[in-house]
């Protein structure tokens, strides 16, 4: 929904969208796929944990092309210790 916002010059509804994204992700736990602090996933569970990966990193660039656009911060602090990333790249 937030590409679609962006393309309609919807700016209201798009940043809505990047935040609740965000929101997931970060609830979820995607930045830290494959982290120390996480357990390497079985082979059942590696299409899951490439589409968790891929989320996280869609999410992350819909997050920087919407703060670039608006002229604004990272609604993403991901380099503050809390936020570290440890999601490898898709």
């Amino acid at each position: 929904l937030a590409q679609y916002f962006f393309h309609a010059g919807r700016k209201l509804e798009g940043q809505h969208s990047v935040n609740i994204a965000i929101s997931l992700v970060l609830g979820t736990g995607m930045h830290r796929i494959r982290s120390e602090e996480e357990a390497i996933p079985a082979q059942g569970q590696e299409k899951e944990e490439a589409q968790r990966i891929n989320a996280f990193w869609t999410v992350l660039a819909l997050n920087s092309r919407w703060a670039a656009v608006e002229g604004h911060g990272s609604s993403l602090p991901y380099w503050t210790p809390g936020m570290r990333v440890d999601t490898p790249w898709p």
